[in-house]
């Protein structure tokens, strides 16, 4: 893998984090105003009360399954800077091998011990690409609370739509919410696709 690569994944990993912190930051705090506005009318908009309920658990379901995005990226960083420093040693190896005319017996250690090298590479190679596939299955938990979030959104302009005087307040707040939703959609979607495509050029060589 690329250490551009891995740097690439590190700026994605810290971008999507801050785009997601912030939209459910928003979230909530609109959720909260909803539900402000909910109390005042008693009854008459207490299905919205659960609709702005339901909001503020899937905002912070999402922030705690998206707290594991930063913690795998130094563990990402750590094993490519391994497999670099592993690379440079076979390649003395190779070299002093390929150098290595006489002495059949020197030459012989030095094969082995390139071949040692190579096999630390490749263990090194498999744990990035782990992480890599964890950091995926991440990706995957935070689309499917996105997933259901959307359906919180939905609901809410329904509610929002058969509330009588308080309808226009709530359809703005339903679509303020739809909008941070959407952002954080968008967002763990594109950083899903960089890990994909990363993964994909180190299982392959690329």
């Amino acid at each position: 893998m690329d250490i551009g690569r891995v740097m690439q994944i590190m700026d994605a990993s810290y971008r999507t984090r801050r785009i997601i912190e912030h939209s459910l930051h928003e979230i909530d705090r609109r959720a909260l105003n909803a539900m402000v506005l909910v109390k005042r009318h008693g009854n008459k908009l207490a299905g919205y009360g659960v609709v702005a309920h339901s909001f503020r658990e899937q905002a912070a379901q999402l922030e705690k399954a998206a707290a594991p995005l930063q913690q795998s990226i130094a563990p990402l960083v750590r094993a490519n800077m391994r497999i670099l420093q592993l690379r440079r040693y076979a390649e003395v190896f190779r070299r002093a091998v390929k150098n290595t005319a006489a002495g059949r017996g020197v030459g012989c250690t030095l094969c082995g011990s390139a071949k040692g090298w190579q096999h630390s590479i490749a263990e090194e190679e498999a744990g990035a690409q782990s992480i890599l596939r964890h950091l995926v299955q991440i990706a995957i938990r935070l689309q499917e609370g996105i997933a259901e979030q959307e359906y919180v959104v939905t609901n809410g302009r329904i509610e929002a739509a058969l509330s009588e005087r308080s309808g226009a307040p709530l359809m703005r707040v339903s679509q303020e919410m739809g909008v941070a939703v959407a952002s954080v959609r968008e967002a763990i979607g594109g950083y899903r696709n960089d890990l994909e495509e990363v993964l994909h050029e180190s299982s392959t060589g690329i």
